[in-house]
């Protein structure tokens, strides 16, 4: 009933273009095709050899898509989930995972350095972490919140394997170098954390300047992981 009502006061609209949509926070379906846009992305010669199954991005961080994770994030509008993870599953099924329970058969991938089989059960991802003082203000973390479901659905489990063991100044606004130095040890192997030996995918919302996901890709190395790659849900670089 309170769903009629808000309908009925509150038309629902893509957050996009402002058109009516029969669904509330999510995109009219012209949109959501465009919107739709993994790539890899292009690396720096240290991220590159970390990276050996490369970087990825489901989408551009630009409008609509911008708003609808900075409003998950920072005004904690879980309401957008479905609609979000709409999304991320569309692009997820475009990446070059191989799934293992047959729900991919229509994905057709060629084998390459990028390719990850999840056949064997080896491989799993971890989710860049928030301090815990900042999970604690937020309630949740962002990444885990919009992967989670997406990569359950390809038999990718989701494992909390690294921490963030202290707090950082916000890298908005800082400097490629800046972002670098502030990131310096933040991350850490959490306890019970097996990777060695593993195929892992660092998991995260955006991707700047890819500070974060190389300092946590250089603790997972250094604990043994057979390869590295990386998704995010939407980057400004193309």
């Amino acid at each position: 009933m309170l769903d009629w009502v808000l309908d009925l006061l509150f038309p629902p609209k893509c957050p996009a273009c402002g058109r009516y949509t029969e669904r509330r926070d999510t995109w009219c379906d012209s949109c959501f095709a465009g919107l739709v846009k993994p790539h890899r992305l292009p690396l720096d010669a240290e991220m590159y050899s970390l990276f050996d199954g490369g970087v990825w991005a489901l989408g551009v961080y630009e409008a609509g898509l911008r708003d609808m994770l900075r409003q998950l994030k920072y005004d904690g509008r879980k309401g957008l989930l479905p609609g979000l993870h709409r999304y991320m599953a569309a692009g997820l099924r475009q990446l070059p995972l191989a799934a293992g329970n047959g729900r991919q058969k229509g994905l057709r991938c060629n084998k390459s350095r990028a390719d990850v089989d999840v056949s064997r059960g080896n491989v799993l991802a971890v989710p860049v972490p928030l301090h815990p003082d900042r999970l604690k203000e937020r309630g949740f973390n962002q990444s885990e919140l919009l992967f989670r479901e997406p990569l359950a659905a390809l038999d990718i489990p989701l494992q909390g394997a690294l921490v963030r063991c202290r707090a950082t100044t916000p890298q908005f606004g800082l400097t490629a170098a800046e972002r670098s130095r502030n990131l310096q040890g933040a991350f850490a192997l959490a306890d019970g954390g097996e990777i060695a030996g593993k195929k892992v995918i660092i998991v995260d919302d955006i991707m700047t300047t890819g500070a974060t996901l190389q300092e946590c890709a250089l603790v997972l190395k250094e604990a043994g992981a057979a390869s590295l790659m990386g998704i995010v849900a939407a980057s400004g670089r193309k």
